[in-house]
């Protein structure tokens, strides 16, 4: 969806705006592609933290069908952080009114050590290089 993600030191957000090759019913955001977009932006609230994180559990509230050709707007935060795993919530909202569409809450658990330092190795080891890999990934 070309999603660019923003955040003020506590909070990650983006803007999408879905198109008819992603719905499910007809005018309707498709239920993976809503998971997709609120999985990817509390994820990213790890990186506020200096973690690298991977979903080891997610959950989703469907409170209203998303429509397409809308500005939505998703947020994430922190709920709680420690050694072995981290808390994020966060909602998919209709940008114009702030009404909430869905909400996730997921348990993240960080990458390995190796892991993490081998993706920092071919990433350039900062958040900035990693949204670049994304982007190039994003448009083969």
């Amino acid at each position: 969806m070309g999603a660019t993600f923003f955040d003020d030191g506590k909070r990650v957000w983006t803007e999408v705006t879905p198109a008819e090759h992603h719905q499910g019913w007809p005018g309707v955001l498709h239920g993976g592609i809503v998971t997709a977009i609120l999985d990817e932006t509390i994820g990213r609230v790890a990186f506020l933290h200096n973690r690298w994180v991977q979903t080891a559990k997610l959950s989703v509230r469907f409170k209203r069908p998303a429509p397409l050709g809308e500005a939505l707007c998703a947020r994430g935060e922190l709920v709680r952080n420690n050694r072995r795993l981290m808390e994020m919530h966060g909602g998919l909202y209709l940008a114009g009114s702030n009404e909430l569409l869905a909400e996730a809450k997921g348990t993240f658990i960080p990458l390995p050590d190796a892991a993490r330092d081998e993706l920092a190795r071919q990433l350039g080891g900062d958040f900035a290089a990693w949204e670049a890999w994304m982007a190039k990934a994003s448009s083969r």
